[in-house]
């Protein structure tokens, strides 16, 4: 099935970090998601609730909250009157509590990527929520397993750059000061052992590392998708217009973990050889 087909009976959640994207929004299959200032770390443009002007739109809220940032929260969303926000992306459980509280009437995608590893743990918070993103860390089998048992329609990783790690901690500030270097929020980062990269994006909430190469998931077909999810980071909009349209860009992209299964432990009789 060619993207084109895909897109007429799927949608995409792009996450929204360049102002040049809303332009695709004339595309009735492409929603945004916003990440939110206060609440977002990993982007380097974030958005207050009244900044969205685009329909049927997400918040994005993917940072650790602390007691305060929860009230400050809870607060924002009791006067929330944007009609254009329809639901809120999360990954702090925090979020769920305070919706609930307050009885709004949102959708709730939980995107904690790390810990959506398997159908049991996806179908209980799919007693909670409308939707979870299923985890970049497994294969296409393990991914296909999950659709096929999952008792909503998922969030599936299509184009991405996937975080490898975030810390609450300001690590490129303190690596800057400590060595008197160029003050930057953002840096691409050379690993000389292995040879990997990773894009550092940080903001007062703490440091997010990308693995610098985007998952490519695109040919992951089924009935039970509700959006593709796109974290178009570091593209520009021509690039990512390549992207829904089906076009290979093999330069930037990995198949990540799809072709690669992870050793959880060893098989049974076997143990360390001394």
């Amino acid at each position: 099935m060619l993207v084109e087909e895909k897109m007429k009976t799927n949608n995409f959640l792009v996450v929204v970090t360049d102002l040049e994207f809303l332009d695709l929004n004339v595309n009735s299959s492409i929603h945004f998601l916003f990440p939110v200032l206060g609440y977002s770390v990993g982007f380097p443009k974030t958005f207050s609730f009244a900044e969205i002007k685009v329909p049927h739109s997400y918040l994005y809220i993917n940072r650790i909250l602390e007691n305060e940032s929860i009230e400050t929260l809870k607060k924002k969303l009791m006067s929330c009157s944007n009609e254009n926000i329809v639901g809120i992306c999360f990954s702090d459980l925090g979020v769920y509590q305070i919706v609930k509280e307050l009885g709004l009437n949102f959708q709730l995608f939980y995107m904690q990527n790390h810990s959506t590893t398997n159908v049991h743990s996806i179908n209980y918070y799919l007693e909670y929520v409308d939707s979870v993103l299923v985890s970049t860390d497994i294969t296409r089998e393990e991914i296909d397993a999950i659709l096929h048992h999952a008792s909503k329609p998922l969030i599936v990783p299509f184009f991405a750059l996937v975080d490898a790690m975030y810390s609450r901690r300001k690590l490129l500030s303190n690596f800057q000061e400590e060595f008197e270097l160029e003050k930057k929020c953002e840096e691409v980062l050379h690993e000389s052992i292995s040879q990997n990269e990773f894009r550092a994006i940080e903001n007062e909430y703490g440091t997010i590392l990308y693995a610098n190469k985007y998952i490519d998931y695109r040919n992951i077909i089924h009935p039970n998708i509700l959006y593709y999810y796109i974290n178009p980071l570091g593209l520009d909009k021509k690039t990512l217009l390549k992207v829904i349209q089906g076009e290979e860009i093999l330069e930037i992209c990995d198949s990540g973990f799809l072709d690669r299964k992870t050793y959880y432990r060893l098989k049974e009789g076997e143990g360390w050889k001394k």
